[in-house]
């Protein structure tokens, strides 16, 4: 995945566990890294409220300006939120070599098993809602797990660093927040299982 030129991201979740905001994150710690000439995030709505599928994207350009602001079709990596989101039409959308990062409970293979992988990819998976609440990060009292799953993809795409993950839940969070938030990504990076 590192000699990809460009990379597209789709996230799929649901209104309100910060799909949009993680999007951004990874736009702007992709850029930090100095391994990106461009960067986009952006969001893509259906029913605006809380609960309601949702997905983000995320495009990044090691070499040209990205003046393409149309919605990815078969994504280099795909962000699963919410297991329930999963269905066999995303998972086959993923590129060949590709990479799943997926909330769940489940072992990696039980995906590769129940939507037929067959190229070469790799699957990260960690329950990060439990970590989340286990960390008392909740909003209404759903996890809030944008921030943890961004550990799991700094295990499977390196370039996107710890350090540079922190700078940006720093920046946009605050001091205090920001803490709480990277504390999450270094678990959620720990807790990553990937096959």
């Amino acid at each position: 995945m590192n000699t990809t030129e460009n990379i597209e991201i789709i996230l799929h979740g649901r209104g309100g566990m910060g799909v949009v905001t993680c999007a951004e994150f990874i736009a702007e710690a992709a850029y930090l890294s100095g391994n990106f000439a461009d960067v986009h995030a952006y969001p893509s709505f259906g029913a605006e409220r809380r609960g309601a599928p949702v997905q983000a994207y995320a495009k990044l350009s090691r070499t040209d300006t990205i003046w393409d602001r149309a919605q990815i079709e078969n994504p280099n990596i795909l962000i699963i939120f919410d297991e329930s989101v999963l269905n066999h039409e995303i998972a086959a959308s993923l590129r060949e070599g590709g990479i799943l990062i997926i909330n769940s409970d489940k072992d990696p293979a039980y995906f590769v098993e129940r939507y037929k992988f067959k190229s070469e990819l790799k699957i990260v998976v960690a329950d990060i809602s439990k970590l989340a609440i286990e960390k008392n990060l909740t909003i209404d009292g759903n996890p809030v797990i944008n921030t943890p799953i961004l550990g799991l993809l700094s295990k499977a795409l390196p370039e996107l660093n710890l350090a540079n993950l922190k700078k940006v839940v720093l920046k946009r969070l605050g001091q205090k927040v920001g803490a709480l938030n990277y504390e999450l990504i270094e678990n959620g990076h720990n807790l990553a299982q990937i096959l």
